[in-house]
């Protein structure tokens, strides 16, 4: 087996690039990105990564597209290829049938853990990268087969004086306009928006207002509280067209029109089980959730460990008397710190500062 070449973490840096303005468009597959490279030239002879809605899959793309210019190429491809016949046939068949000499793999797939040793038998030069931007890219998916949950990412609009906002889009509505639509994207690129009771009450629709992305509006979910939720809310009761779930405690009551799932998981004293509400939306193939808290929800995240990652956007403006501290528990970077969360990069978008937290790199 030959050794991880800087042109192949080139290429691998460029699949993981290309695949993550798909995601949270691949229903409950992974968005993976496959390359196929022709490795004297160091051509790229095509493209693909995984379809709207999950099928078919990357490497079946790429194939097909090279058709017989596919044989003796390398693939690269951001995850494990899967081996066994599910709703499409197995991509190890096809690496195997179109001759390709050499596939580099940027992260190990616990479901399809064998296809490497299947790749090798065939005598397929096969290597594994645990290249760090395809496991970030798959974080999602490989959470949610190790752990029973998705990926959270949390985002957090808080003014000059550490306050949220009282009503508004998610408590976003302090910010300017570049904040709003980063904050759009990351919409974008969910499979579902999480928020409590509380904030669902202060009226946001949690959509996509991004030029030609309101389709990419991801399930819209409300965290119910003690006293349920019901269709007086315009997030339940509106029409929308978009599709929207309500989380809730065994014995709590729902009043919500047949198009509103309802989600009941175990809890205490009314209020669901947060890591019961996680595995809920695993189970229904949600593999990235943004979660855009309140106060109560944002120290009950933290506080079960159960945030990933986490956006704090300051906006310039002080809200005094008229917010809500954003945590009563103390400054917000001594909570992020004890929930081992450590700061990865910030930004400037027009006044507002984004400091983004996320669990330290492990060595590899």
């Amino acid at each position: 087996m030959s050794e991880l070449t800087p042109e192949d973490r080139r290429w691998l840096d460029a699949a993981a690039r290309y695949a993550a303005p798909f995601t949270g468009t691949t229903a409950d597959n992974p968005a993976v990105a496959a390359l196929l490279v022709e490795p004297i030239s160091q051509t790229l002879v095509s493209r693909a990564v995984t379809a709207k809605g999950g099928r078919p899959h990357a490497e079946s793309q790429v194939i097909e597209t090279a058709g017989f210019e596919a044989a003796g190429c390398t693939l690269y491809v951001t995850l494990e290829p899967c081996h066994h016949w599910d709703r499409t046939p197995p991509c190890v068949d096809a690496i195997i049938r179109a001759g390709i000499m050499r596939v580099v793999i940027g992260a190990a797939d616990p479901q399809h853990v064998g296809s490497m040793a299947l790749l090798e038998s065939a005598g397929v030069e096969t290597i594994l990268a645990d290249h760090a931007p395809s496991l970030a890219l798959h974080a999602g998916h490989l959470l949610r087969h190790a752990k029973g949950r998705p990926f959270v990412n949390t985002v957090l609009a808080v003014s000059a004086d550490g306050k949220l906002d009282r009503s508004g889009e998610a408590q976003a509505s302090i910010l300017g306009a570049g904040a709003r639509d980063w904050i759009g994207m990351q919409r974008a690129r969910s499979d579902a928006i999480l928020v409590g009771a509380a904030t669902a009450r202060t009226d946001p629709d949690l959509t996509v207002k991004l030029p030609g992305l309101a389709t990419r509006t991801p399930l819209r979910v409300v965290l119910s509280g003690a006293t349920g939720v019901d269709r007086r809310m315009n997030l339940i009761g509106g029409f929308s067209g978009h599709r929207t779930a309500i989380i809730a405690e065994t014995g709590v009551a729902v009043d919500a029109p047949v198009s509103v799932e309802t989600m009941r998981v175990n809890g205490l004293s009314g209020r669901p089980d947060l890591k019961a509400a996680l595995a809920a939306l695993s189970g229904k193939g949600i593999q990235n959730v943004l979660v855009e808290p309140g106060q109560r929800l944002l120290a009950a995240m933290l506080d079960a460990d159960l945030v990933d990652a986490i956006t704090i956007i300051t906006a310039p403006s002080r809200l005094g008397d008229e917010g809500l501290v954003a945590s009563p528990d103390g400054p917000l970077t001594d909570l992020l710190a004890a929930a081992g969360l450590v700061e990865i990069d910030q930004q400037r978008l027009g006044d507002d500062v984004l400091v983004r937290y996320g669990r330290p790199a492990k060595p590899v």
